[in-house]
């Protein structure tokens, strides 16, 4: 079979996702990778073939409508993704992050291929599954992609859809059109030397640091601390960030913390080991939709979780009690968590059999396993 993958964007965990996905097809099919230059060399080692896309998808200028941007951007992608399809002739086709271009496919012509999209951010069973309102201007937009994703599935060519909410699956899967299957994360590397930090001290927000991992809110909450704490940032941070991020790090540091503020494009094996310096991850994310690594690397580092009660983030900590959640806009409560944590030195251990069991639900082999779920015949 010949299996094309598609995938325009370089920016957060899309190699990533790249390379997992090309791991686990590319011993059972003719492969063919259709990415920018940026992310060939993720790929250049494994048995796959390279169809170039040039360029990754630039970033929307914010000086300029962002809606008029994201059209334009959105044809351009559907037009590369159908050269691909002219130009391959694959068996099949998987577009690795269809959220936004659902809107244009649907409109477009049936292709002469099966297509399988991943869809990262659906939204509109909050309320149902997690009790988590959404505001009525974005509850529009997620009933809009619920409708895009409904229209996709009745199509000829739709063949499968993937999402890492299991709860969309389910809800999904109770309307007649193309199956849907639940992704989890890719999985970590085996990593055999991460530190064993027998004295953990503090907090890490960990990843790429801009305005929306809640930073500021991490800043009201750490003034109302009754004693100092260490806060790690670890991460690359968004050039237009930067003066945000030294304002917050400054009243952190004026209201007694201490701070470790490490700048720069983690690998993984430095991501886990800052997370193995905390006492607590704090993922004080406001309205964040879909999932997030943070939650896997820090299961795997074992470290507890701080989450906002929202969505399926606050969903996955809750369920699994790989930590705790509270409401992050509250600086009190967020206060009080954030501090029972960091100045508990036992309290680290309650959570390591629920960490690594959560850890377990993202393995190679159950990875390998449902991304093969669509396509039975290359299971071996």
């Amino acid at each position: 079979m010949k299996i094309a993958l598609f995938d325009w964007t370089v920016e957060g965990h899309h190699s990533r996702y790249v390379r997992r996905f090309s791991e686990v097809l590319g011993p059972r099919a003719n492969l063919i990778v259709a990415v920018p230059e940026e992310i060939s060399p993720e790929v250049s080692d494994l048995p796959v073939k390279y169809f170039p896309l040039g360029s990754k998808r630039p970033r929307p200028d914010s000086s300029q409508s962002l809606s008029d941007q994201n059209r334009e951007l959105a044809i351009t992608e559907v037009d590369l993704f159908e050269r691909v399809v002219e130009e391959v002739r694959p068996d099949h086709i998987i577009h690795m992050c269809a959220d936004p271009i659902i809107r244009r496919m649907v409109y477009r012509p049936t292709y002469n291929v099966p297509v399988t999209l991943c869809i990262f951010h659906p939204r509109a069973h909050y309320f149902a599954s997690y009790r988590s309102l959404l505001p009525p201007g974005e509850l529009m937009r997620a009933w809009f992609q619920e409708y895009l994703v409904m229209r996709w599935r009745q199509r000829l060519d739709a063949y499968a859809i993937f999402t890492l909410d299991q709860e969309a699956v389910r809800r999904w899967s109770l309307r007649k059109g193309a199956p849907a299957f639940y992704l989890p994360e890719p999985p970590l590397e085996a990593i055999a030397d991460l530190p064993a930090f027998r004295e953990r001290s503090g907090c890490i927000i960990y990843g790429y640091l801009f305005a929306q991992k809640g930073i500021g809110r991490l800043r009201r909450a750490v003034a109302q601390c009754p004693s100092p704490i260490r806060v790690i940032l670890a991460g690359n941070a968004d050039p237009t960030y930067q003066p945000a991020l030294m304002s917050h790090v400054s009243a952190m540091h004026g209201s007694g913390a201490t701070i470790d503020l490490r700048c720069w494009q983690h690998n993984e094996h430095e991501g886990l080991a800052a997370l193995a310096e905390a006492r607590c991850a704090v993922l004080p994310y406001i309205r964040h939709y879909g999932m997030s690594r943070v939650l896997l690397e820090a299961s795997v580092a074992g470290t507890p979780v701080i989450a906002h009660n929202f969505g399926l983030l606050g969903h996955l900590v809750e369920k699994h009690g790989i930590g705790e959640v509270v409401d992050c806009s509250n600086p009190r409560a967020f206060s009080k968590v954030l501090n029972k944590f960091c100045s508990d030195e036992g309290l680290i251990q309650s959570y390591s059999n629920s960490l690594s069991r959560f850890a377990d639900n993202f393995s190679r082999s159950v990875f390998e396993r449902a991304i093969l779920a669509p396509w039975p015949e290359l299971s071996y």
